[in-house]
């Protein structure tokens, strides 16, 4: 089995909100990570889909404390990055303009642009249907489905969330927040006062697979931690959670 090299965690120092760049090695790999001090309970570990590695830690630890803990979890890093490695190259970044594709629910819709001075976006058959002043203007064109798809998040995660809810009685919890916003690294989270944040974009992936980031949410009310009794409570509430899980890893946005 691959073994660290000691002695090879470049770059690093420990001030609180700053951010930091270094690396470890696993075997023969060098895995660059971003390091972020902040002032949190738990340290945790994101391999994002790019392959990029981003690690927050708690001010109250020590760097050998946060080290040790990363090397720990480096053949999980090493096993993520293999994964990604598949999607690889990602999608190229969204244009709006006509004819592109994008997503909602998990199905793939084409935008279609139509000048009107009553600006406006519609869901019709297969399109995705844009009337806006000017036909160029790319950026009131991104507005406007962005602020479609964040009425649409709306109504659809509260029913996803009360459908959880009800499904996990026994988890005891009660109704959180919901806090709707875009997330650059993550498609949700818990804050400390008990709220739930969704990334809007989760509306474009299916609704089994809001409904597993909800889910995953609500055990973390009960169990802050990504430990055994954490997956064992998700386990017991989303029996399939892991089959949902990989179909939302493969969405890539």
């Amino acid at each position: 089995m691959p073994g660290y090299r000691e002695g090879e965690v470049q770059g690093v120092n420990h001030r609180t909100g700053k951010s930091i760049s270094s690396e470890i090695r696993f075997g023969g790999r060098q895995i660059p990570f971003k390091l972020d001090i902040r002032d949190v309970k738990r340290l945790t570990i994101t391999v994002h889909p790019d392959k990029s590695v981003s690690v927050v830690a708690p001010s109250d630890k020590t760097m050998d404390e946060i080290l040790a803990r990363v090397k720990k979890r480096a053949p999980w890093i090493s096993k993520q990055i293999d994964y990604f490695e598949q999607f690889q190259p990602l999608p190229l970044e969204r244009r709006y303009v006509a004819g592109e594709t994008h997503y909602y629910l998990g199905r793939q819709y084409r935008l279609k642009v139509t000048r009107d001075d009553s600006e406006s976006v519609k869901l019709i058959g297969r399109y995705i249907r844009v009337h806006v002043r000017d036909r160029d203007d790319a950026t009131r064109i991104k507005s406007l489905v962005d602020t479609w798809y964040l009425e649409h998040a709306k109504g659809i995660f509260d029913k996803r969330l009360q459908k959880c809810l009800d499904d996990a009685k026994s988890l005891n919890v009660q109704k959180p927040n919901l806090i709707i916003r875009r997330l650059t690294k993550r498609w949700g989270s818990c804050t400390k006062a008990g709220n739930i944040v969704l990334n809007t974009d989760l509306v474009k992936t299916p609704l089994y697979c809001i409904e597993y980031v909800i889910m995953h949410e609500l055990c973390h009310l009960r169990v802050p931690k990504h430990n055994q009794h954490f997956f064992r409570l998700l386990s017991r509430h989303m029996p399939d959670w892991e089959r949902r899980k990989e179909r939302l890893d493969r969405f890539l946005l």
